[in-house]
């Protein structure tokens, strides 16, 4: 007699786990780089009102809350969010705790070597994500202000190592994978080798150091990122 199917292990591995949920809740007054567009959800029609039902018109930045960065938003010609491969996002999750590291510096290579001599060694089509400890500090307006700015980040090294393990995505707590005040190195290296960055990751404190990660980006065309919704399967 044959063992279970793809579709039936999964369906048991997926009853048998807990979910974390990695995304903030999108709404308005959520902190946003001074450039981009804010959330705002306005309701257009309402059984309040008289209407069958209700629903709302929204309007946001790609970059709006916990994001993925596609190539094209720093490369030009590259992918955009809507050619992402559907399981870009979808693989073994290495939560590393940096959130020793001080405002406005980096993580290094050292500090992602000493995190494998620990941990066990970072594989082709993880899903990297960083915990700088500035979830802490997220708050909307007018209380975002700290989260806002000095946020530490990935250095350059340890950004060059990751692509050149293979991985699928790296991500973090921050407003940015890249130090606040920088020229975007690390932005500009992994988008540069196909590799997205997920920005504004909540909850990672109650990972461990590996789970199964999914997100799936909204399909914007031609689009240079999008809110994700992230999760992450433990056991």
């Amino acid at each position: 007699m044959g063992g279970p199917t793809c579709i039936e292990a999964f369906e048991n591995a997926v009853s048998r786990a807990g979910i974390v949920d990695l995304s903030y809740t999108l709404e308005s007054g959520m902190p946003a780089w001074p450039t981009q567009g804010r959330f705002s959800s306005t309701v257009y029609e309402s059984y309040d009102q008289g209407d069958t039902a209700i629903h709302s018109t929204v309007t946001m930045s790609e970059h709006t809350g916990t994001h993925i960065d596609a190539p094209k938003h720093f490369i030009r010609g590259a992918v955009s969010v809507d050619k992402l491969p559907l399981k870009q996002v979808m693989g073994r999750g290495v939560y590393i705790e940096a959130s020793f590291i001080e405002p406005k510096k980096s993580f290094s290579l050292q500090n992602l070597k000493d995190f494998e001599k620990q941990n066990g060694e970072i594989k082709k089509g993880d899903i990297v994500m960083l915990r700088f400890g500035w979830d802490r500090k997220y708050a909307v307006q007018p209380n975002s202000g700290a989260f806002l700015k000095d946020w530490p980040g990935i250095g350059l090294d340890a950004a060059g190592y990751l692509a050149e393990k293979g991985v699928a995505a790296v991500g973090c707590d921050c407003l940015a994978l890249d130090p606040f005040d920088s020229d975007n190195p690390a932005h500009f290296l992994l988008l540069g080798k196909g590799i997205p960055i997920i920005e504004n990751i909540t909850n990672l404190s109650r990972l461990p150091v590996f789970s199964y990660v999914i997100g799936l980006p909204n399909k914007f065309k031609d689009g240079s990122g999008s809110p994700i919704r992230l999760i992450a399967f433990v056991d």
